[in-house]
């Protein structure tokens, strides 16, 4: 394998590590690409700064610089995509590709994954979901949203079934058709490191939500959200709040 390769790699198995990136940056330099290897430096130091950090106003500056200098032809040397869009670059790399259904996904999920740091998956809507399931690439993803895609319990079911996504630390769910099941699935640990879980705008019922809340799986959770649900019981509500506190939005 070669030293490109190998850091290529890296950073596809540990995308929120910043050690890889710097080192592709010098990669990069040694290459003669010593632009690309600022930009991927910068924006590297930039998420790290504080917002009172006297150097972040210089570095916001540079950044605009290579964002409306650099990027745009960067991002045109991107495979074009029938039904994929390619996000916006975080920390030197694009972090984010969104799918305007699973079946794009399905067809591109080998030249998707080429690129070096995604691991944000973002749908408009969901279809696919048992195909798209089976693609080993899903084990690269850290975060998947389907935001407002209204999708079914079925095809989330289905997706979410796939042996390939435990290393997820987001799942947004809101807005979709995600019942008891999905919250009963999410409460048997399929996804170990999940530290945010956004299921506001669905339709999950008492049963789901104590699952949940009785979940020994879900410790790591900071953010929760389960607002416009059917969660009207008072037992319920009570075992949510006392499971998660006050950062529970309910």
């Amino acid at each position: 394998m070669s030293d490109h390769d190998a850091l290529l790699r890296a950073i596809g198995e540990h995308p929120e590590e910043d050690t890889p990136r710097l080192m592709y940056a010098d990669w990069l330099e040694e290459q003669g690409e010593s632009d690309r290897a600022d930009f991927v430096r910068n924006q590297v130091e930039l998420a790290r700064c504080d917002s009172n950090d006297l150097s972040r106003y210089l570095r916001v500056r540079k950044n605009v610089y290579y964002l409306t200098t650099f990027v745009p032809r960067w991002k045109a040397e991107l495979p074009q995509l029938e039904g994929i869009e390619w996000g916006d670059f975080n920390r030197g790399l694009i972090e984010e590709v969104r799918a305007a259904s699973g079946a794009p996904l399905v067809r591109h999920a080998a030249a998707v994954f080429a690129v070096p740091g995604i691991h944000v998956l973002r749908f408009t809507r969901l279809n696919e979901g048992r195909g798209l399931s089976r693609r080993a690439e899903l084990a690269r993803l850290r975060a998947l949203r389907l935001v407002g895609a209204r999708a079914p319990a079925a095809e989330l079911y289905r997706l979410l079934a796939s042996p390939h996504l435990g290393s997820l630390r987001v799942l947004d769910l809101d807005g979709n058709g995600a019942d008891d099941s999905i919250a009963s699935r999410i409460a048997d640990g399929l996804f170990p490191e999940l530290a945010e879980l956004w299921l506001g705008s669905n339709v999950i019922g008492d049963r789901g939500a104590i699952a949940l809340a009785n979940s020994p799986h879900v410790s790591r959770l900071r953010a929760r959200d389960l607002r416009d649900n059917r969660v009207d019981g008072y037992a319920a509500r009570a075992a949510l709040r006392r499971r998660f506190g006050a950062a529970l939005k309910l």
